[in-house]
């Protein structure tokens, strides 16, 4: 099966083989090592020195426990702007105000670009210590423009956060450039590992103000990184989940991150291209869309399910929209470990489909 999916996607059989490591157990120096080199890759992979002022701190679970432990964090702060043109703008609001950070949020609707001139206003109406923003909103494959956006934020004076689940080793990321305090990824999505694994990369400045915050328990970052610190976690880690982030991280670097954005933005080339010429419409305008995925008006006469099945029976597996975009859209990620024969191969096979 070839799954174009936002993540989780294909694995290469050098991170399959990872998840046949021995067992070890987590409260040993085997586990020590492992954490460690974990930690330093996932710096590298973003740009990052040992020397730089940030941290990487690893948590079990999806995503969505690092935006959990960043939306918590930012509780000591003071009032925290969310820009929600999406579900996970939203979900990140929502996890904030669960654990009392003084949550102001800038809803917009889905898809939507998000003005700098009018992100600046809203910063100076809401006070706002914090700026947490959505880098990839896959609901429906908007890029923000992270980098413009983080410097109105900064310019105010404000730490900024940034959701790059859908985005670290498949987009552009300065950390240290736009001046980024945190940023949360997934172990699973551009960096190709299994689901299981999330972490969070942290200025020194953001890692002192979390360590007043005691809202959050299981996804309480300044305990995160005080164990791991230490060289162990708070609770039961992911091993065999974190085994296979380490080799997908190594793969990462030994391919480059930017030969890897430069491999996915030549496959979205060719699928938009081929998509336009099938005469299927895009939810948005092309440039809104980064190099990972883009999401698509379903073709008239073809229903979601119907397609689903007969590209999945030729092993091809597209994805659903999300919300009340589900019963007109779909989506195609290309994060997997696949490349031009396979994407030409789903191309073929999807116009062959609506032909028939």
């Amino acid at each position: 099966m070839i799954i174009f999916s936002p993540g989780p996607s294909n694995i290469s059989e050098r991170v399959r083989r990872a998840l046949l490591a021995p067992d070890i157990c987590h409260r040993d120096e085997e586990f020590t090592e492992l954490l460690a080199g974990v930690r330093a890759d996932l710096l590298r992979v973003a740009g990052l020195g040992a020397d730089d002022g940030y941290h990487a701190v690893v948590l079990g679970g999806s995503g969505s426990v690092g935006i959990e432990a960043v939306a918590a964090a930012a509780r000591p702060l003071g009032p925290m702007l969310v820009v929600s043109n999406g579900p996970y703008g939203e979900r990140a609001a929502a996890m904030g105000r669960h654990h009392g950070t003084e949550v102001r949020e800038w809803t917009l609707p889905w898809g939507d670009e998000i003005d700098p001139a009018l992100l600046d206003e809203q910063l100076a109406k809401s006070g706002a210590a914090s700026l947490y923003l959505v880098h990839h909103e896959t609901a429906t494959g908007r890029l923000n423009d992270l980098e413009r956006l983080a410097a109105v934020g900064k310019a105010r004076g404000c730490m900024v956060l940034a959701d790059t689940v859908s985005s670290i080793a498949g987009e552009r990321v300065d950390v240290t450039g736009w001046r980024l305090d945190a940023i949360v990824g997934s172990a699973n999505k551009c960096i190709r590992g299994v689901p299981g694994a999330a972490f969070v990369i942290a200025s020194d400045a953001f890692l002192a103000s979390a360590q007043r915050q005691r809202a959050a328990h299981y996804s309480n970052l300044a305990e995160h990184f005080a164990a791991e610190e230490r060289g162990e976690t708070p609770f039961t880690p992911p091993v065999h989940a974190l085994f296979a982030l380490r080799e997908a991280l190594r793969e990462t670097l030994d391919e480059t991150v930017e030969a890897r954005i430069a491999h996915y933005r030549a496959l979205m080339r060719l699928v938009q291209e081929r998509l336009h010429g099938m005469g299927i419409r895009f939810l948005l305008d092309r440039a809104a869309y980064g190099s990972t995925l883009i999401s698509c008006h379903l073709p008239e006469g073809h229903s979601y399910a119907s397609l689903h099945r007969d590209l999945k029976a030729r092993e091809y597996v597209i994805y659903a929209a999300q919300g009340a975009l589900k019963a007109r859209a779909f989506r195609l990620g290309l994060i997997g470990h696949f490349g031009l024969d396979e994407v030409t191969g789903f191309l073929d096979a999807l116009e062959r489909r609506l032909r028939a």
